[in-house]
């Protein structure tokens, strides 16, 4: 069957959850929804008697036939028993065994007694998955599928990869492609990509020009989850990009699943996904939270009934709490304060406690600073600060808790020439399996001779491989005198240098070939002669500066208070080198409110200069060789 004959969509096979998601008649990846309304669906299997409970339906079964429950299993495909760790072993639910090398499980289904390998119960999950999709699509074939690598837990492994394939393979799927989450959770936003002219509307001239910033995204939160990337809205409350990052950004995807969290930093240039540095912690997840909220209720029943509740013996008592305790976190990443209500908890006595966010964050305090010594870590590793990061993506159900959104935000600029966007417009349980579908859509847009799609198919055979690109090493751009309104006022005066303003018009790490514009506004007396252009390579610094903190409140000081320091601020620039690539001289024409300067970078590290004073100006061209590919 033809790709165009049926639906793509994409997968997120997550460890703990997993979700689906298709594009709709209007474009945008939505999540399918299970026949219970269900959008994130728990990677879980269980068997009782006869019955087959899968995802949500198999969690109750935690409570009193935990040894037929199988789930986090996911993490173990393609990989030997040996390789387990204590950590991945211990579990409350059915125990992962050494069935000749091979991690798997013990179950009791129709009163036999049967064995189930990892790769058995992907196959059986995924499967219900299909069934799901095909459910919710009215029975349209599904053509293709791009599935998510579950966070980092496959590392570089290319076994895992590839029995994650055999395993949708098996299981019914087309697999498109196969993509990080962190890259899914971009692609969900179409970050830093240009929209094609083809999609702008038809208010152009008829000769077809353009202003070249209506081919540059506006900020994701505008239009987010769109595939196409077609024009978002000219609505008044749409958030923009600030001028001059549309199409280059440094991204971290903070991706906090149920037993794990990644911490991805990427490099986005015009579309384009660059890996700089990766953590990944597997102890490190909402589990945690759920566990601080479980010995918290604990302590609540046992103060309000007198009745002890030990929860390392009382398992099916600590199942309950569990599972009511994680919808209690759930509610409470949307409200101020939530019930977490419990059935005949212990002794037969029921359970009803409430929690606010307050209360949620101190129990939380240690997940959240963890969190962030992550964060540290992951810059430190790619040599970056905090205030060189432009954008914050949060994935993963327990990222969006207000209390741990609040923490990071501490650790990025909120101010400044270029603050640091958090960006959550689209449910963080949902962005990665619609970034998959969104990739699974451009993909099958692609014609099947193409160089891209059979790049793609070569990635399917052989997951692990990488396809060197050149980039350039060192920025390249446009040296503005500190009188010129390119510069922005007095928001930009910590970047200058030696009075000038390093506008950067081609980032470090931008894959070549590329091309990109700039429009430089004039000053209204310039109405004649020329206006010399400079470019120049340049090297990103950090500026660091100390701000006095703001008076106090005479009526608030107490003579036992410490003095406040001065707070350290820290700004990202780029310093141009003394030596100049070239100059340019342009002409200006009457009336010109502006110089479009057009640059097109060859992947020999060449570089061809156009640049146009107005719509009627003489168009100049110039030539740059040899820059620091």
């Amino acid at each position: 069957m033809t790709e165009s004959a049926g639906a793509v969509i994409g997968l997120n096979l997550g460890l703990s959850y997993s979700s689906i998601a298709s594009i709709n008649p209007h474009g945008r990846a939505d999540v399918i929804a299970n026949e219970d309304g269900e959008r994130q669906l728990a990677t879980r299997i269980a068997f009782n008697e006869d019955q087959v409970y899968l995802a949500n339906q198999a969690t109750p079964q935690l409570v009193r036939n935990a040894h037929n429950v199988i789930d986090r299993f996911v993490g173990f495909l393609g990989r030997d028993f040996a390789s387990l760790t204590d950590a991945e072993k211990q579990r409350s639910s059915s125990p992962v065994i050494d069935n000749k090398g091979v991690p798997s499980f013990k179950v009791t289904i129709a009163g036999k007694e049967q064995t189930l390998s990892a790769h058995d119960v992907t196959v059986r999950f995924l499967r219900a998955l299909h069934q799901t999709a095909r459910d919710f699509l009215s029975g349209v074939p599904i053509a293709g599928a791009v599935i998510a690598l579950p966070s980092q837990a496959f590392g570089d492994s290319e076994k895992q990869v590839q029995a994650l394939r055999d395993a949708a393979t098996e299981a019914g799927f087309i697999v498109l492609g196969l993509i990080p989450a962190a890259a899914a959770a971009v692609v969900a936003y179409n970050l830093t990509s240009p929209i094609p002219a083809s999609l702008h509307s038809s208010s152009a001239s008829a000769s077809g020009s353009q202003s070249y910033r209506e081919q540059l995204p506006t900020h994701s939160d505008a239009a987010e989850g769109t595939a196409g990337a077609g024009p978002a809205s000219s609505s008044a409350d749409n958030a923009t990009y600030t001028k001059g990052t549309e199409l280059d950004r440094t991204v971290l995807v903070l991706d906090m699943g149920g037993t794990s969290t990644s911490f991805t930093l990427l490099s986005a240039r015009a579309g384009l996904f660059l890996p700089l540095a990766s953590v990944f912690d597997p102890s490190l997840g909402g589990q945690q939270i759920d566990n601080a909220l479980v010995s918290h209720f604990a302590k609540e029943f046992t103060k309000k009934t007198k009745v002890q509740l030990d929860l390392n013996t009382n398992a099916r008592a600590a199942a309950k709490l569990r599972n009511e305790a994680e919808v209690t976190k759930r509610s409470l990443s949307a409200s101020n304060s939530a019930q977490c209500s419990v059935e005949s908890l212990a002794e037969g006595i029921d359970f009803s406690g409430s929690v606010n966010r307050m209360r949620l964050d101190l129990l939380a305090a240690d997940v959240y600073s963890k969190v962030q010594e992550r964060v540290k870590e992951v810059l430190a590793k790619a040599n970056k600060e905090a205030c060189q990061v432009e954008e914050v993506i949060l994935a993963g159900g327990s990222s969006r808790l207000p209390g741990l959104v609040e923490r990071l935000t501490y650790l990025f600029p909120e101010e400044g020439p270029s603050p640091t966007r958090f960006t959550a417009s689209i449910d963080s349980d949902q962005v990665i399996a619609r970034g998959c579908a969104v990739q699974a859509q451009a993909l099958v847009r692609l014609s099947p001779k193409s160089a891209e799609r059979t790049h793609s198919a070569e990635l399917l055979l052989k997951p692990s491989s990488t396809q060197t690109v050149k980039v350039l090493s060192r920025p390249i751009g446009l040296v503005v005198p500190s009188s010129s309104k390119a510069n922005g006022g007095a928001a930009q005066d910590k970047r200058l240098v030696d009075g000038a303003l390093f506008v950067t018009l081609f980032p470090a790490r931008t894959p070549l070939p590329a091309r990109r514009a700039f429009r430089l506004p004039l000053a209204s007396s310039s109405s004649s002669g020329n206006i010399i252009l400079s470019f120049a390579e340049g090297t990103e610094q950090i500026r660091t500066d100390k701000v006095a903190p703001a008076p106090r409140d005479p009526e608030d000081e107490d003579d036992d208070d410490e003095e406040e320091e001065d707070e350290e601020v820290k700004t990202a620039f780029v310093k141009p080198d003394s030596d100049r690539l070239i100059e340019v001289s342009v002409p200006l024409s009457g009336g010109a409110k502006s110089v479009l300067i057009e640059l097109v970078a060859q992947a020999n590290g060449s570089i061809s200069v156009e640049a146009q004073a107005g719509d009627a100006g003489q168009k100049v061209s110039a030539q740059i060789e040899g820059s620091s590919a």
